[in-house]
């Protein structure tokens, strides 16, 4: 699973805008299978928040991603350039600017990043993908993004993810821009009774 993410403004005091509730929570461990529907290659993962040391894997998961699964949409030269793009935007700025959330079993297998009511990015690593990694991410982002006190979730899907998107209750609002990016957007009104989340302690 990858996600088409473009860069908003990162938030800061200036523009009035603080971390939700849910910054500083606690590890959680989620049961994919409460989430996807379905039995999972392993039934429980760690959600965390991202850390600084994070960084590297982060990176290494979004390159790889993108090259793996984006590529059959489009050209390799253009996901090439696509992937590139990571040099002069560091994960560490999401990380630091954003909350970013990264699902573990054993290692980090995938990451998302919230940005105020925008999932910005979720990248998972092809060894991983359709295990329900994606899956949970998505509904921890859209979790924050509720808990922060929005009513839709919004976010740029590149075409190889656009069905992911569309499957889990997003409409497409716009034509895509001129780099193949769908507008999506989701009502989370019904997200508690569709996506919830089985916490152990």
């Amino acid at each position: 699973m990858e996600h088409r993410e473009r860069r908003s403004r990162p938030c800061s005091a200036s523009d009035g805008a603080q971390r939700g509730p849910n910054h500083g929570m606690q590890p959680t461990a989620i049961h994919a299978a409460a989430v996807t529907g379905r039995s999972a290659a392993s039934s429980l993962m760690q959600i965390r928040r991202a850390e600084a040391s994070d960084e590297e894997a982060l990176a290494r998961i979004r390159r790889s991603a993108i090259l793996a699964l984006a590529a059959p949409a489009m050209s390799m030269e253009r996901a090439e350039k696509w992937a590139a793009r990571a040099a002069a935007d560091p994960t560490m700025r999401a990380i630091r600017d954003h909350d970013v959330w990264v699902a573990v079993d054993g290692a980090v297998s995938g990451w998302v990043e919230v940005d105020r009511d925008r999932v910005a990015a979720l990248y998972v690593l092809p060894s991983c993908a359709r295990r329900g990694v994606g899956s949970v991410l998505l509904a921890r982002a859209e979790t924050s993004i509720r808990s922060s006190g929005y009513a839709i979730a919004r976010l740029e899907s590149s075409q190889n993810a656009l069905d992911f998107y569309l499957r889990r209750g997003y409409v497409q609002c716009g034509p895509p821009d001129p780099e193949g990016a769908y507008p999506l957007r989701k009502d989370l009104a019904a997200i508690g009774s569709n996506q919830r989340l089985e916490l152990t302690r």
